[in-house]
């Protein structure tokens, strides 16, 4: 008896599946798709308390759907600030992910919205070095120059956590504002 309930159900899900609707998937579904792929250069500067820093790093990603961008992203300090009553220069290393949304993509110029996350060193100079984690978001304005290059405008904030170098714990977040250069290439609609 057991059995045969244990079929029928069996049975049931079964037919249930062979349904004439065609199921939509995360990665099946015909509105998400591949569609480019990008990388650029990025030139930050920032203000830390009384002397300005700038950064340079780089990207590279997918762009998924003409809109959203997944990526790699690394940056560090080129001229090193000071910080602190003492002077002292700090040096600032990260990299991890960068997610990127620009709306209407297509139109000469658009908005961007950008949000990086991950770890890196952040070193006061005869002092210390301690790991640190750093989230960016951003926002700003890009323009398609050509198909395969686009200039960027964003502005955001640096906020740096897990900072225990004594004496400066909390003094490395700023705001930044940031040119990139990006190459690459979308195809689709």
């Amino acid at each position: 008896m057991k059995i045969t309930h244990l079929l029928t159900i069996l049975f049931l899900f079964a037919a249930l599946s062979l349904s004439a609707q065609k199921e939509e998937t995360l990665f099946n579904s015909s509105d998400i798709r591949l569609s480019g792929i990008w990388g650029g250069l990025d030139y930050n500067y920032s203000y830390f308390e009384d002397d300005y820093a700038y950064a340079r790093g780089f990207h590279i990603g997918i762009e998924v759907s003409r809109s959203i961008y997944v990526a790699y992203a690394r940056n560090n300090f080129r001229e090193e600030p000071t910080i602190g009553s003492s002077d002292r220069r700090l040096d600032l290393y990260y990299d991890g992910i960068l997610l990127g949304y620009a709306p209407n993509s297509e139109r000469l110029l658009h908005p961007r919205f950008q949000l990086f996350a991950g770890g890196g060193t952040a070193t006061v100079e005869n002092v210390g070095d301690d790991a640190v984690y750093v989230i960016k978001p951003s926002a700003g304005l890009e323009l398609n120059v050509f198909q395969w290059f686009r200039i960027g405008l964003e502005a955001g904030y640096r906020f740096v956590t897990y900072d225990n170098i004594p004496d400066y714990e909390n003094d490395f977040s700023s705001p930044y504002v940031n040119i990139a250069l990006r190459y690459g290439l979308s195809w689709g609609e």
